[in-house]
């Protein structure tokens, strides 16, 4: 400990032994406050320089560490935070401390702070934290586990901030786990771990040694309902309260075989909250389903043909098929001129649009796809037919919006992922340019979007929600949900569904509901 710390910690004692610090990152995650005190907000009577020695570390989503400076101001400290974090982690060392008749002890803490996902396994700390406080269950009901040198700690006390501001003691079962919390919202938390381990520091011989965990995270809200499966790259559209959810990879991410894909077709009732079994299909995943007079419409996908633990051998397909809510049966379709998958599908009108994607062939290259393709389903006998596509793409989303097509982000045929927006208009058969999505260039990769309300939003990698504003010709942030890609948005008269999708080389089966 720096010898300016100890007048400041002597003139303080009851204050400083009774307080924690926080690392408390602002609503953009683009700063962090630290601070002392017994809730998650500043207590203005203890000296912030208390927190002065603190090191500070930010972990990626890659995993890896990197220092984050410290920076005074007027009423606190505060650190920038890098984009895509994972947690912030530190210690402050408050040395060799002596209060009363208790034992000279040492005085360690360790907070952290959990930037994403607040129950992903990723968000341990480890060996550089003596003891850590880890958030585990599922939204809606989460419980606290309390870790000392990495080993559950029965029978021990959190004290819980709570995201109304009120404070609560709880106990750890045998398995270090407190009961459940259920409010969502952003919660504080501390907790001691004191040992029997002695020593000397600048020269003063210290009986124990005093750990203490504080912990900040955000818990989120109750999903809206649970898919059958997580699953990422599925189709799913809404009509007539029901959600339709189709296929998609199923197992952890980038790897490829007949057990990767799912065939399995279900429907939510979103008045009840009660799925229901429909026949299956083909496993598949990089499709989308389309509604249009009641039916359902499956256009392309990828079906791999290797079996698991065999190398890949991933291929597109040409079929498609509509399904009849009221027989509850599929019907095949006039395949696609070319097979297709990873590309997007809307309905305008009586047409059924099919944007972007790629045709995989196995061990032979892959085909970009450069043109559109278009089945007018007011015309008999039924036929595709081609239309002009100014880019090559993938990875893509499209949304039918005030009679044009509008296709967003996505990756080309350069390996870049872009942030371009292109509009279709399928009465002149011509393209126009929009605004480009206000995201940094990995954030466009595999989107989400929905018309709700008559308005366009567009869900992105990191949770941030758009919405375009067509007078001003421009995208406002709207809302943020959890973190994924290859995700789908549904439009509901309940509100916004952004559903499944994948991070951390997870699938989800989150449906989130955004009103």
């Amino acid at each position: 400990m720096t010898r300016y710390l100890l007048p400041l910690l002597f003139s303080l004692p009851a204050l400083v032994q009774a307080h924690f610090i926080f690392v408390l990152p602002e609503p953009d995650q683009a700063k962090a406050v630290i601070f002392l005190s017994e809730t998650l907000k500043p207590d203005t009577g203890v000296s912030m320089d208390i927190v002065a020695n603190a090191k500070l570390h930010q972990r990626s989503l890659a995993g890896k560490d990197a220092p984050l400076t410290m920076n005074k101001g007027a009423d606190a400290y505060t650190v920038q935070l890098p984009a895509n974090g994972l947690l912030i982690h530190g210690l402050l060392d408050l040395g060799y401390t002596q209060r009363g008749p208790g034992k000279p002890h040492l005085l360690l803490y360790y907070p952290k702070t959990i930037l994403g996902d607040a129950l992903d396994a990723k968000n341990l700390v480890g060996e550089t934290a003596a003891v850590e406080i880890v958030p585990v269950g599922k939204p809606g009901a989460l419980s606290l586990k309390l870790l000392a040198r990495g080993k559950p700690q029965p029978d021990a006390e959190i004290n819980v901030v709570l995201p109304n501001g009120q404070t609560r003691k709880m106990k750890t079962d045998a398995s270090g786990l407190t009961g459940t919390l259920n409010e969502s919202g952003r919660y504080g938390a501390w907790a001691r771990f004191w040992e029997p381990l002695a020593g000397e520091r600048d020269g003063k011989p210290y009986q124990e040694t005093r750990h203490y965990a504080t912990l900040v995270f955000k818990a989120p809200e109750k999903p809206f309902a649970i898919m059958p499966q997580p699953a990422s790259s599925f189709g799913a559209v809404a009509d007539r309260g029901w959600l339709y959810v189709y296929g998609g990879h199923v197992i952890p991410t980038h790897a490829y075989s007949t057990a990767a894909v799912s065939g399995q077709f279900n429907r939510l009732n979103l008045s009840t909250g009660v799925w229901e079994a429909l026949p299956s299909g083909p496993g598949l995943q990089g499709l989308n389903l389309a509604v249009h007079d009641g039916k359902i419409y499956r256009i392309g996908g990828m079906s791999p043909r290797n079996a698991l633990g065999t190398p890949a051998d991933t291929r597109s397909v040409a079929d498609c098929a509509r399904f009849n809510p009221k027989t509850k049966q599929w019907e095949p379709l006039p395949a696609l001129p070319q097979p297709r998958s990873s590309h997007d599908v809307v309905v305008i009108g009586s047409k059924v649009i099919v944007v972007g994607g790629w045709s995989l062939n196995g061990p032979e290259p892959s085909t970009w796809a450069d043109t559109l393709q278009i089945l007018d389903l007011a015309v008999q006998p039924l036929q595709w037919k081609s239309a002009p596509q100014p880019f090559a793409r993938r990875a893509l989303i499209a949304a039918a919006h005030s009679g044009k097509m509008y296709v967003i982000g996505g990756f080309n045929d350069k390996s870049q992922v872009v942030k371009e927006v292109a509009i279709y208009d399928p009465a002149r058969n011509s393209w126009t340019t929009g605004p480009e999505l206000p995201v940094n260039q990995q954030n466009s990769f595999a989107p989400a979007a929905a018309i709700q309300n008559n308005r366009l939003y567009v869900s992105v990698a990191d949770g941030t929600l758009y919405r375009f504003d067509e007078a001003q010709q421009s995208w406002e942030k709207t809302g943020q949900t959890t973190p994924r890609l290859a995700h789908r948005a549904v439009a509901t008269q309940q509100g916004l569904l952004v559903m499944g999708g994948a991070a951390s080389g997870k699938n989800f089966d989150l449906i989130e509901l955004v009103k």
